[in-house]
């Protein structure tokens, strides 16, 4: 049974032929490499002297030699490497996805109990998911262009579109509440809006999730 890789998110498929979109990040057909035959691939490996083995730690391939780069590109290149290596948009992500269902639950409980303490402490929370969210996406676009290769599928404009949302729906609410601080604990027909909003950005941080938690385990 012949094994084919997809380039982008490197999951693998058995079969005579690729599939017509990898199951996993939605890549094209065309990105599927077909992987050597194991045994023909130790045998070619033994006959061979040896080399150095391709790099796998998520680095920035040298581009020094090539005098069209420039020095502010290899930087970036080297910085993309990084983030990537050291996963840091995983590590970013964790800041909002877990301060938000906290968040919802200490507005659901001032709406019902008409708790401002519990409200105030909402906002901050708002507020260290708003200050999160710009190294949330910068590390998540870079993770995109270095790792997957910039690959325009589903799977990945959802995860931007969710991230993009979160960010502007986060600061609706933060503005909505500095124009009326009492605007959950009050309760009335604005609170409940306000809850069903902040039950809309946990969504679509979950859906972000679940598409990056496809990436990762490749289910």
């Amino acid at each position: 049974m012949k094994k084919w890789k997809c380039t982008v998110c490197g999951y693998i498929h058995e079969g005579e032929e690729p599939p017509e979109k990898c199951p996993v990040c939605g890549a094209d057909k065309s990105k599927f490499i077909e992987l050597p035959d194991e045994g023909e691939s130790k045998k070619e490996t033994a006959a061979q002297p040896d080399t150095p083995a391709a790099s796998e730690s998520g680095e920035a391939e040298p581009r020094e030699n090539n005098a069209s780069v420039s020095k502010t590109e290899r930087k970036e290149d080297k910085l993309s490497g990084m983030i990537v290596k050291h996963h840091a948009h995983p590590m970013t992500v964790h800041v909002p996805n877990g301060v938000l269902p906290v968040t919802v639950l200490f507005v659901l409980i001032a709406l019902l109990f008409g708790c401002p303490t519990l409200e105030t402490a909402a906002i901050c929370n708002m507020v260290i998911v708003l200050l999160a969210m710009p190294a949330v996406l910068y590390t998540g676009y870079k993770n995109w262009q270095y790792k997957y290769k910039g690959a325009r599928t589903d799977l990945f404009f959802t995860k931007i579109l969710c991230g993009t949302l979160v960010t502007v729906l986060t600061i609706f609410l933060l503005m909505w509440w500095i124009i009326d601080p009492d605007v959950a604990g009050s309760g009335g027909a604005a609170g409940w809006i306000f809850l069903l909003l902040h039950l809309f950005l946990l969504l679509f941080a979950v859906i972000a999730g679940l598409m990056g938690g496809r990436l990762v385990f490749k289910d």
